[in-house]
């Protein structure tokens, strides 16, 4: 399953081989999270994009043209995507429970990122930490957490 995505990705942003990692996949569905979340508001993504940029450059230290990569492709997984699963099943697989809170908190910061966090933000973020298996009680200390 990973090769497969994995080998999409690389299709999807035409990069040669030996300058991708095997991570790259899965930062690639953190990255389709992180972007449902800012898509689900009408307006402002450019705001919440500049917040994606830094997490990935600050958490999961990618740098420079693959940051613009994954952001590109991950939105053309993210307008493809029927569900949250195809993303959530790749996070269960390979994250650890640190790591998934980790995302749930770089999704918080990405919804606050205008300063409100719309309904449907909540909604998406909400989903994703059960469909990743983040306690409900993370999740608010996470939401908490990204207000501070």
């Amino acid at each position: 399953m990973i090769d497969n995505l994995f080998e999409m990705f690389k299709k999807l942003i035409d990069v040669p081989d030996d300058e991708l990692e095997d991570d790259n996949a899965i930062v690639l569905a953190a990255v389709s999270l992180m972007l449902e979340v800012a898509r689900s508001e009408a307006g402002g993504e450019q705001v919440e994009h500049e917040v994606i940029r830094r997490v990935l450059a600050s958490e999961f230290e990618v740098g420079g043209e693959l940051i613009d990569s994954l952001l590109e492709a991950g939105s053309a997984k993210v307008e493809e995507a029927h569900d949250l699963f195809q993303f959530t099943q790749l996070i269960n697989e390979h994250y650890s429970r640190d790591q998934k809170e980790s995302l749930i908190h770089a999704m918080w910061l990405v919804a606050l990122a205008d300063g409100k966090v719309q309904a449907i933000e909540d909604h998406i973020i909400r989903r994703v930490a059960g469909l990743i298996h983040v306690a409900h009680g993370d999740f608010i200390r996470l939401k908490l957490k990204a207000r501070g």
